[in-house]
Formats: structure tokens, sequence, C-alpha cells
């Protein structure tokens, strides 16, 4: 009796249908089709480049914070110029990217050791155009160096950006804000 009274109760309960699960199967299965598809694309888009920008400078400014340390962020312009110097040239003859390199004791740069600060290449359609530095000219080729130290701030600049060979944004490094901000428009300094 104590069985037959479980069933009972078992059999008072509603289930799904095979059918019912082969339809939830299917939709599913169509959702997939459609998203999974676009997962690889979103890092390679405009938006991924920003997001991957704003990122390394938020990273750039926590690390000298946290670790005590001068980083510089390094940005290489699309047009690359000539001029190396006396510096590293693996380092200085990269392009469209951003570097975090920090100085020892003997003047001599270096890659940051943090993966999250190793240097990205940006795809052809993100062009990194120039650079403003508050008190100077537009700095349009090579590579150009913001500081950032270990008091919690670095140094004003704006890069200008090219997406998709028509859109102009503005990205703008401040002082003692770890967050970049992004505009539509080419941004200076007032």
């Amino acid at each position: 009796m104590y069985t037959a009274g479980r069933a009972h109760n078992l059999k008072g309960r509603g289930g799904f249908t095979l059918l019912e699960l082969i339809v939830v199967i299917a939709i599913i299965s169509i959702m997939a089709m459609l998203i999974v598809p676009r997962i690889p694309r979103f890092a390679g888009t405009d938006r991924g480049s920003f997001i991957i920008l704003t990122g390394i400078v938020a990273r750039c400014f926590d690390d000298a914070y946290l670790k005590g340390n001068t980083n510089y962020l390094i940005v290489h312009l699309y047009d690359r110029g000539t001029e190396s110097g006396e510096y590293d040239e693996k380092i200085f003859s990269r392009g469209n990217g951003l570097s975090v390199v920090t100085m020892d004791r003997q003047g001599r740069f270096s890659d940051s050791r943090d993966r999250l600060l190793a240097y990205h290449r940006f795809p052809d359609s993100f062009k990194i155009e120039e650079v403003i530095v508050p008190g100077a000219d537009p700095i349009r080729e090579g590579n150009v160096f913001i500081p950032f130290h270990p008091s919690g701030s670095s140094a004003n600049a704006i890069l200008h950006i090219l997406t998709g060979g028509r859109d102009r944004w503005s990205v703008r490094i401040s002082r003692l804000k770890k967050e970049a901000r992004i505009t539509h428009e080419y941004d200076v300094f007032e």
C-alpha cells in the first residue's frame, strides 16, 4: 500500500512531454546558432578595440599605483615615422597599438611583465592618428610616452582615432582619473 500511495503522488505531478523538450532544445539551438558566430567578431570590432584601449589605460593606472612604480603607456601611432633613437628597436618599431613599459635603473625600457599590459596592435580599421598633449603641437608619427605615476596620476593626453576610414573619435586620458573618456569627433585641450 505504501508504494501505491507514493505512485499516486507521482502521477499527480505534471512533467514535460518529449515533444515539449524537443521544442525547447530546438529554440536554444537556434539562439546559439545566431549568437555564437558573433562572439569572435565582437573582439575585432571598433567597440571591442575601444574596450581594450580603455582597459589597458585603467590597468596601467592601477598597476603603477599598487606596485609603486612609474609605468609608461606608449602609444604607437599608425604612422610609425622614422625615429627610434637610442631606444630599444623591438619596442619602438611597433605601430598602431599600445605598449606599457617600465624603466630600469640603467635607463632601459622593458615591456611590463603583466600579461594584461602586453603590447596590443589594433586593426587597420582602428587607426591611432595623433596624440595631443597640453602645450604642444599634435604628434602624428612615431611613439608617444604617457607616464603613470605611483601617486595615482598620469599626464593629460587625447588620442585621436579614425575608425572605418570615416568616424573620428577622441580618447581623453585625464591626470587623476583612471577611466579614459571616449567622445565622438576630435577633441582638443582648451
